[in-house]
């Protein structure tokens, strides 16, 4: 599917005014069907990203029309490698250019993924559990899932360290998306917190999605900025990000995760957008393991 914003910088590109020199396609783990209008601006849960490194065409006769004249279909095709490193499920794909007409300090980005959990630690310096993938369980992003476990009634924290995060120049219209799998039905509230130190910290509160399996949740920063510890934090210098789970009274909760990002949504680029987005089905999923670099075809249909 063409984008709004696809159809438009593809005409600014053939008038000589949208660079279109490099491109890059984006690898998410969602599933939500393209839209038909073309009203798409992004992936579900973008977890990866490279330049095309081939483009070619591909020009085949489809049929003939009433008249007996062929008709023809015109493919742009782009080629990109995953490196051997890289591992996850990939249900949705996207083309973007890869210049842009001014510099954004504050894009969007993923904070985190969750596939060491040594990197992990509650308050007692404990790591939770880590969860490799097998015939029952595949991780969406990385080949294991950490995992983290609360007794009924009760909430566990682990954070992990950030380096040194900005998140001043993120509006209330930015978002905050989670990816993870519910193995039951007894967690009712995951918190997503970042600290400037120890006592310093803001938060984001997310009500699970119904029904267990994979879920990806996305919120708007509209309450980050206001929920904060008594002395709210440095929002230049976020250097842990820290994720609760809280188990209701049904019982003991394990919630798997696989990735937190930050998008921006609010940043207007006339030169920079996603120009198209394909959903993946059944058989059609990638499923990229590491030890191996896979080749990647994103073929797009132009309409003349």
């Amino acid at each position: 599917m063409i984008t709004k914003f696809g159809k438009r910088f593809l005409t600014g590109h053939m008038a000589g005014s949208s660079d279109f020199t490099k491109k890059e396609i984006a690898f998410g783990i969602g599933n939500t069907a393209a839209n038909v209008k073309g009203n798409d601006t992004r992936l579900n849960f973008e977890f990866y990203r490279l330049p095309v490194t081939i483009g070619s065409i591909d020009i085949s006769q489809t049929g003939v029309d009433g008249d007996g004249d062929p008709v023809f279909s015109y493919t742009a095709i782009y080629q990109a490698t995953i490196p051997q490193d890289i591992a996850g499920v990939i249900s949705e794909v996207a083309l973007y250019p890869a210049s842009r007409s001014s510099k954004n300090n504050f894009d969007s980005k993923l904070l985190t993924t969750f596939e060491n959990n040594i990197l992990w630690t509650d308050s007692n310096g404990s790591n939770p559990g880590i969860q490799i993938n097998n015939q029952s369980f595949t991780s969406k992003i990385g080949e294991n899932a950490v995992y983290f476990q609360a007794p009924s009634s009760t909430s566990v924290e682990y954070k992990t360290p950030t380096g040194s995060l900005d998140l001043s120049g993120y509006s209330i219209n930015d978002s905050l998306a989670i990816a993870y799998n519910k193995a039951d039905a007894n967690v009712s509230k995951i918190r997503v917190k970042f600290y400037s130190s120890a006592t310093q910290y803001c938060y984001l509160d997310f009500t699970p999605i119904s029904g267990t399996g994979d879920k990806i949740q996305s919120q708007s920063l509209n309450t980050l900025f206001s929920n904060t510890s008594a002395t709210p934090p440095d929002f230049t210098n976020i250097i842990n990000l820290g994720v609760e789970i809280t188990a209701n009274s049904g019982g003991t909760t394990t919630v798997y995760f696989d990735g937190i990002r930050i998008n921006d949504e609010d940043t207007f680029d006339p030169a920079y957008g996603m120009i198209s987005r394909t959903v993946l089905t059944g058989g059609d999923i990638v499923t990229k393991t590491s030890g191996r670099q896979v080749d990647i075809e994103y073929k797009l249909q132009l309409g003349f």
